[in-house]
């Protein structure tokens, strides 16, 4: 069962309650019963084991049997900056740079991609992604859930990067692999991984990422699609960093 995130505001004492829409997902689609024993996470990176004892219509109270801190994490976070992708991918992108310990991820509106987004349906959607981005955290267990931010303009990024490495995913480029560039290894910086659209980024957006002190970098010799891209690139990072493997 996934370690669900809770807020320590839930936590009384020796005991936690459980309202508003977990408490309902618990009741509703998990049907669990008093005697049953849950994990749970806080925002401060603790993790519980609660033995519930009372299941109501709008709350579910248990007992804290366990709480330990979570392991000291000295790597850089990941921010994952995707191009809007069509369909279903975006959902699945989202979906495995949570599993993969993604911190931020922000989608990207860029001049070759075919999605843009309706001004009335991006909180909407935003909220959607959140959603997903939380339960996979939760299901691979992951210490917090990653922050989606709202879709912002390629051009925009590039000229606000305040990171402390950013590495633009760019084909046919003469420029190292991913592989081989130097990463930072401290716990407060930050690593920005950038992802272009099906269609692959314009001479412009290049420009302005190299500007904006963007290092572009190769994933090989291949050409991968845009959402298969994006998980090969999280999963040599975070390899590198010691989170995998």
């Amino acid at each position: 069962m996934p370690a669900f995130f809770i807020s320590s505001s839930a936590i009384r004492g020796t005991e936690l309650t459980l309202t508003g829409d977990l408490c309902h997902h618990l009741r509703a689609s998990l049907r669990i019963k008093p005697g049953e024993v849950l994990r749970l996470t806080d925002e401060r990176r603790q993790r519980y084991q609660m033995r519930v004892h009372t299941v109501a219509p709008q709350s579910l109270t248990g007992d804290i049997l366990e709480c330990r801190p979570g392991p000291i994490d000295r790597a850089p976070s990941l921010l994952l900056a995707q191009a809007l992708l069509k369909g279903d991918h975006m959902d699945w992108v989202v979906q495995k740079a949570s599993e993969l310990g993604v911190r931020t991820i922000v989608p990207l509106i860029s001049r070759h991609g075919v999605v843009r987004p309706h001004p009335d349906r991006v909180a909407a959607q935003v909220a959607r992604w959140q959603r997903i981005a939380t339960e996979a955290a939760q299901q691979s267990e992951q210490w917090q859930p990653p922050h989606l931010l709202e879709p912002m303009e390629s051009r925009r990024l590039f000229s606000t990067l305040s990171t402390t490495c950013a590495l633009l995913l760019a084909e046919r480029q003469d420029t190292l692999g991913l592989a081989a560039v130097p990463l930072p290894t401290l716990a407060n910086d930050t690593i920005t991984l950038i992802v272009g659209p099906e269609g692959g980024w314009a001479d412009e957006e290049l420009s302005q990422a190299i500007q904006g002190q963007c290092r572009t970098v190769s994933l090989g010799e291949h050409i991968l699609r845009a959402d298969t891209a994006a998980l090969t690139a999280l999963s040599i990072v975070q390899s590198r960093l010691g989170r995998l493997g």
